[in-house]
């Protein structure tokens, strides 16, 4: 396992993400196998690991079409929607901007999305206390010249996740929100 050639081999294999990289060069070493196998076998995703560098692969492929899919979400928002000035993804059980385009020096969409973390559960713990079974949809800020737009990610993997939409004073609300819940619906997380 401490083999330079057999670490570079395998660092290069985790950087591409793929199983069917080159072969190891020659003379490298493949670490102790956990299984012993009286056949000696090309790399170490043999018979029992098969499945576990297989899992990997496709983990590494899953999050960067995750990433992919949520730049391209955030980009489609900021330019298809009218007056739009900023746009973040928000996990609102930590509080953390999962992705954030747009804004400016003055308007810190980071900030605000940690800010908007605080109203989502102010507004869940009340329909709680009321004891409303309906779920929240979006929530309207309206500003002497802005509206701030929240979205909650409904469906497989939105769970605790919700789209922040900033707009300026002239854009149309009605539009602004059938665009958003279409982006969302199209967004995989």
């Amino acid at each position: 396992a401490n083999n330079p050639h057999y670490l570079e081999w395998a660092l290069r294999l985790t950087r591409t993400g793929s199983l069917r990289g080159p072969a190891p060069p020659a003379g490298a070493a493949r670490p102790a196998c956990p299984r012993p196998h009286p056949r000696r076998h090309p790399h170490p995703a043999c018979h029992g690991h098969r499945n576990t560098y297989r899992n990997r692969e496709l983990n590494l492929r899953k999050d960067s079409r995750t990433m992919a899919n949520t730049e391209t979400a955030l980009k489609e928002a900021l330019t298809s929607i009218e007056g739009a000035t900023g746009v973040a993804l928000v996990d609102y059980t930590s509080g953390m901007a999962l992705g954030t385009l747009g804004g400016s020096k003055t308007f810190d969409l980071n900030v605000a999305a940690a800010g908007n973390t605080d109203v989502i559960r102010a507004k869940m713990r009340t329909m709680e206390h009321l004891g409303l079974n309906a779920e929240i949809e979006d929530i309207l800020i309206t500003l002497s010249d802005q509206y701030h737009l929240i979205r909650l990610l409904k469906g497989r993997g939105g769970n605790g996740l919700f789209l922040y939409l900033v707009l300026d004073g002239r854009a149309n609300l009605a539009m602004a929100r059938h665009q958003l819940k279409r982006i969302e619906s199209e967004l995989e997380v």
